[in-house]
């Protein structure tokens, strides 16, 4: 087996163990072990998870009922599209017969207290308050989650929360239904992604149970958290059913939580109605981290998970996955990984060679326009600020690195540098570049940022 193949191989081994513990505490345990237990990872290639299955009628039933959840699960942990592809292996495991009327994989993530007759699974014990990395582009919408968490349906209800794929939305679903039933274990809670709403009413239909449906929505439920909202659009049996239940619910005085990936203005296929109640509580947003905050996130999960992280490798990271944290994560996963299988510390070496295809450094990373890119996301600016006629020093010492940098790597001329930077003249990108050379040996916010910036550019 070739080095490149082993690496495949125990990435994709890796992000199957992930996927199958949160895959366990998301279904009910006869389903995990009917149909996810005997499920084995071979490998994987171009992006491609291959899974081998016990038999033909396994084949199909995975195909039909959980291949878009589990492709969800592993897409969401590796922080890239993910394809799965299903490989019939009789001597993995032996046949399954086929079961009456089997459950669908998307049921719903019911966590309850003591209540004899509730039915009982799980949330993320991970996903706390206590490990979700608070900052600037977040801080809002963490203390109004846990302001909700104190006090459900009494300070803002419903709560909408909308931000980018990977930022942390569904951290503080988990974090809020923890945090309720740390204060009262009889609390009714039901964590649901809007696929497996839609899917388990469905199943109802077919099965004639929508009246158990309508209770275990309603009047068995006492918070409701909804994940991705906005794959509600276009589904109109489905926005009806959820109309009710959240009419239901809000008049009932019982808490809502609901995330999106956009405002209830743009989700597409949305009724009317429905957006307008979206709209009636507080909304708040999750931005990309800062660059702090992204190493923050770094060595909160190298805690976590028993990694030794160097600094260096940290602000390459960092650095260069911006927009994500699920996949800043995962680069770091993948490193362990790769370092636990080939019995080799984590370095920057390491990390440039096995992280290339996310952090695409090839030849742009010696043109000006990407260091100016590298430069902005370094200091959570815009790369206009650098080209405009700003003094703050909020911008005036990102702009001299910037020059700095262009000036070394890029082999232009000062004037050429000017010219890239809003038309400065020549003399101001003269005194910028001697003012980081003099200075970054005696100021260590300067010489922290220049190694940082350096780390990241191809050599």
């Amino acid at each position: 087996m070739s080095l490149s193949t082993a690496v495949e191989k125990v990435d994709a081994v890796t992000a199957w163990g992930v996927a199958l513990d949160r895959i366990r505490g998301r279904i009910h345990r006869q389903t995990y072990d009917t149909w996810f237990r005997p499920l084995r990872c071979t490998g994987n290639g171009d992006g491609t998870v291959h899974l081998a299955v016990p038999s033909k009628f396994h084949h199909d039933w995975i195909s039909d009922n959980y291949l878009g959840f589990i492709t969800e699960q592993l897409t969401d942990i590796c922080g890239r599209d993910v394809e799965v592809m299903l490989e019939v292996a009789p001597d993995l495991a032996p046949v399954v017969e086929e079961p009456a009327a089997p459950p669908v994989a998307t049921s719903p993530t019911v966590t309850t207290g003591d209540s004899k007759n509730a039915p009982i699974c799980r949330l993320n014990d991970r996903y706390t308050f206590e490990t979700f990395v608070s900052g600037p582009s977040n801080q809002f919408a963490h203390a109004a989650c846990q302001a909700v968490a104190d006090q459900p349906a009494r300070t803002y209800n419903p709560l909408f929360i909308y931000g980018g794929t990977g930022l942390g939305k569904t951290h503080l679903l988990h974090a809020i239904g923890l945090q309720m039933l740390e204060r009262d274990r009889s609390t009714r809670i039901i964590y649901v992604s809007t696929e497996s709403f839609m899917n388990d009413m469905i199943d109802s239909v077919r099965h004639e149970k929508m009246e158990a449906f309508r209770a275990r929505y309603r009047s068995q439920c006492d918070v409701l958290l909804v994940d991705d909202i906005q794959f509600l659009g276009g589904k109109d049996r489905t926005q009806e059913e959820f109309f009710h239940t959240f009419n239901h619910l809000y008049e009932s005085e019982r808490q809502i939580v609901i995330t999106c990936d956009k405002l209830p203005s743009e989700i597409p296929g949305i009724e009317e109605r429905l957006r307008t109640r979206f709209q009636c509580g507080l909304l708040v947003d999750i931005k990309a981290p800062e660059m702090e905050t992204r190493v923050a996130i770094l060595r909160n999960k190298a805690e976590t998970e028993k990694i030794t992280l160097p600094d260096d490798v940290a602000l390459f990271l960092a650095t260069n996955i911006t927009n994500n944290v699920r996949e800043l994560e995962g680069s770091l996963i993948r490193l362990q990984a790769f370092a636990s299988m080939y019995h080799t510390p984590i370095t920057l070496e390491l990390a440039r060679e096995q992280l290339k295809s996310l952090v695409s450094t090839p030849d742009r990373a010696l043109s000006p326009d990407h260091i100016q890119k590298l430069v902005a996301n370094y200091f959570s600016i815009k790369v206009s600020d650098l080209r405009s006629q700003r003094r703050h020093r909020a911008v005036s010492l990102p702009r001299q690195i910037a020059m700095f940098l262009c000036r070394k790597h890029c082999h232009l001329s000062f004037p050429e540098i000017g010219e890239r930077f809003g038309g400065k003249d020549h003399s101001t990108v003269i005194s910028a570049v001697r003012k980081i050379e003099s200075n970054i040996n005696s100021d260590g916010e300067i010489k922290k940022a220049v190694e940082a910036l350096e780390n990241s550019l191809v050599d």
